[in-house]
C-alpha cells in the first residue's frame, strides 16, 4: 500500500501573512486540505490546481464534521497515498486537538508532521497594542481555555491559582464570560482589573473592567470567536495601539490575484502597509478561443490586443497540439508587453502597433488588400466588421480571467468587503463576478489610467484612479503621517472613513 502522510499546519491568528514558510510549502504540496473555520480562507489560494478542499469548521452547537469523522477522514485520505494537510487556526497544539488527531495517525501507522503556527492568544493582543508581558506590570502569564469538553465538564479549573496570575489569556471564553468573571472575582481578582476582548486578531476589540465586562459584551453584541486578556498590561493599549492608527484600518479591500503570481503586487503591499485588510480574490484563466485552427490560414493577419490575449492564444495552440510552424498568417501585437509575451515563447511578431490603435486604422496600417481578413483577439465585444472591398475584421476574445469560487460555499460570511481595488484592467470582469449583481455600483479604486478608463467603459459607476495618492499614503505612513483618500464629485463618501 502506498501510504501518504498527514501534515498538521498552524494557520496563524487570521492574518494570512502570519502563516509560516513551512506551512505555505505544505499547502502547495497538498493533495487534500482539511481546514477549520478559524483558518483564513485566503490561505487556500496556495493550494495547487486540483487539490481537494474539505471544510470541517466547528461553531457552538454546530459541527460540520464531528471530531471522530475528521480523524477517520485524515486516515482514509492518507491511506490512499495522498499528501494531506490539516489546516488549523492559530497553533495546532494550543487547544487545537492536534494530540488526538496525531495519535490516530500513529495508531494507523500514518507518517505525520506538525508545523507550529502563531497562536491567536499571542498575536491578537499584540495587534491590539497589548504586550502580554511587561516588567513594570507582570512577570507571569497563563493561557487557559474558557470551554471544557464534555469529558471534563465536571472538572473545575483552579480558580484560586488563575485569579492569582498577573495576566490571563483565555481562549473560547466569550460564551462562558459571566461564569469566568464571577469565579475570578470570588477568588480575589480586583473588579477594576482591565479586560480586553479581541476578535479575529485584527478586526474588532472591546475594552472594559472585570466587574462589568460581561454586561459590556452583551450590550455591544460582541460575538465569538475572541481572545480575552485579563490583567494590567491591557492599559498599555492606549499608548501602543499601533495597528488601529493606520489610515485604512477597518477597511476590507478585495484585490484580484492571478494564480500564476508569486508574492504580492505593489498595490497589495501599499494597501496592507496602510492598515487595510486585503482580501485576495483568486483568479483562473478560461480560454474561449473557439476559432477552428484550420481556419487561421484564411486570415492575412492575427492581431493581439495585449499579453493576456497572447497567453490565451498560445494556450489554445498547446492544448490542441498545434505546431506554430504551421501558421501562415502574419502576427501583430498592440504594445511592447504583448510582443514580449510572444518572444518568451520563441515567436516573433511581424509588427508592433501602438497599444490604443483603433480597429478602423488596421486596413491602412496592415496594408490590407481586397477581401483580406484580420482576426483581432482582444477584450472587446465579439463582432464582425465588414469594410470596403470585402475587407473584414473579425473581433474575438481568446479568453478571460474569472473568479475562482472553489471554497465559496463554506466561507460565504468571509466574502464581505468595503471596496475593490486593481491595477490591472484585465481583472475587471473577474472582480465584477465577485461583486455580484450590483457590481456596477460597487466602489472600485483603479490604480493607473488604463485600468480606470477600462472600468468606466465596462460600466462601473463609482471609479476612482488614485495611483499617486495610494503611493503617497504609503510614504506618509512610513513617517507616521495620515492622508485621506479623496473622491470625485460624482462619488458618495470616502473610501477611507
Amino acid at each position: 500500500m502506498n501510504t501518504g502522510r498527514v501534515v498538521f499546519v498552524g494557520a496563524g491568528p487570521g492574518d494570512p501573512k502570519l502563516l509560516t514558510i513551512r506551512g505555505m510549502e505544505s499547502l502547495r504540496l497538498a493533495d487534500v486540505i482539511v481546514y477549520d473555520r478559524l483558518a483564513s480562507p485566503q490561505l487556500l489560494s496556495y493550494a495547487k490546481k486540483g487539490a481537494t478542499l474539505i471544510y470541517c469548521g466547528k461553531e457552538a452547537d454546530h459541527h460540520t464534521l464531528p471530531q471522530e469523522e475528521i480523524n477517520l477522514l485524515l486516515i482514509r485520505e492518507a491511506q490512499k497515498g495522498k499528501y494531506v494537510v490539516r489546516l488549523k487556526g492559530g497553533d495546532p497544539s494550543m487547544f487545537g486537538r492536534v494530540g488526538e488527531e496525531a495519535q490516530m495517525c500513529r495508531d494507523h501507522s500514518i507518517p505525520f508532521e506538525i508545523v507550529p503556527g502563531i497562536t491567536s492568544g499571542m498575536a491578537a493582543p499584540l495587534y491590539a497594542g497589548i504586550p502580554l508581558t511587561h516588567r513594570d506590570y507582570n512577570s507571569s502569564v497563563a493561557f487557559v481555555t474558557g470551554h471544557l469538553c464534555e469529558k471534563n465538564a465536571g472538572k473545575e479549573p483552579d480558580w484560586a491559582a488563575l485569579a492569582s496570575m498577573e495576566t490571563l489569556v483565555i481562549y473560547m471564553g466569550v460564551k462562558n464570560l459571566s461564569r469566568i468573571r464571577e469565579r475570578l472575582l470570588a477568588h480575589g481578582k480586583d473588579a477594576h482589573t482591565p479586560v480586553a476582548l479581541v476578535r479575529w486578531g485584527t478586526v474588532r476589540e472591546l475594552i472594559g473592567k472585570l466587574g462589568t465586562i460581561d454586561k459590556e459584551v452583551e450590550q455591544a453584541r460582541f460575538a465569538a470567536p475572541a481572545i480575552i486578556i485579563v490583567g494590567e498590561v491591557v492599559r498599555l493599549r492606549e499608548s501602543l495601539n499601533w495597528y488601529e492608527s493606520r489610515p485604512l484600518f477597518g477597511q476590507r479591500v478585495a484585490v484580484a490575484r492571478r494564480a500564476s503570481e508569486e508574492g504580492n503586487s505593489e498595490l497589495v503591499i501599499a494597501l496592507e502597509q496602510l492598515g487595510a485588510e486585503v482580501m485576495p480574490i483568486p483568479l483562473i484563466e478560461r480560454c474561449t478561443f473557439d476559432t477552428p485552427l484550420a481556419e487561421l490560414a484564411t486570415y492575412r493577419w492575427l492581431v493581439f490586443e495585449n499579453e493576456q490575449q497572447v497567453s490565451f492564444f498560445t494556450s489554445a495552440l498547446r492544448q490542441q497540439r498545434y505546431d506554430v510552424r504551421r501558421l501562415t498568417s502574419k502576427l501583430a501585437v498592440c504594445g511592447q508587453r504583448a510582443f514580449e509575451a510572444f518572444e518568451k515563447r520563441g515567436i516573433y511578431p511581424d509588427l508592433v502597433l501602438d497599444e490604443n490603435t483603433p480597429l478602423l486604422a488596421f486596413p491602412e496600417l496592415l496594408a490590407l488588400e481586397k477581401e483580406e481578413k484580420v482576426l483581432y483577439a482582444g477584450a472587446r465585444k465579439p463582432q464582425r466588421i465588414t469594410l470596403d472591398h470585402g475587407k473584414v475584421i473579425q473581433v474575438i476574445q481568446a479568453g478571460m480571467l474569472e473568479w475562482e469560487q472553489r471554497h465559496l460555499d463554506s466561507k460565504k460570511a468571509e466574502l464581505s468587503f468595503d471596496w475593490l481595488a486593481t491595477d490591472d484592467a484585465h481583472t475587471l470582469f473577474a472582480l465584477a463576478q465577485f461583486a455580484g449583481d450590483a457590481w456596477s455600483t460597487t466602489r472600485i479604486v483603479c490604480v493607473g489610467k488604463e485600468a480606470a478608463d477600462a472600468a468606466r467603459e465596462m460600466g462601473w459607476q463609482s471609479v476612482s484612479s488614485h495611483t499617486n495618492e495610494l503611493m503617497a499614503w504609503r510614504e506618509h505612513a512610513k513617517h507616521g503621517q495620515t492622508l485621506v483618500l479623496s473622491t470625485t464629485a460624482s462619488q458618495k463618501g470616502s473610501y477611507a472613513e
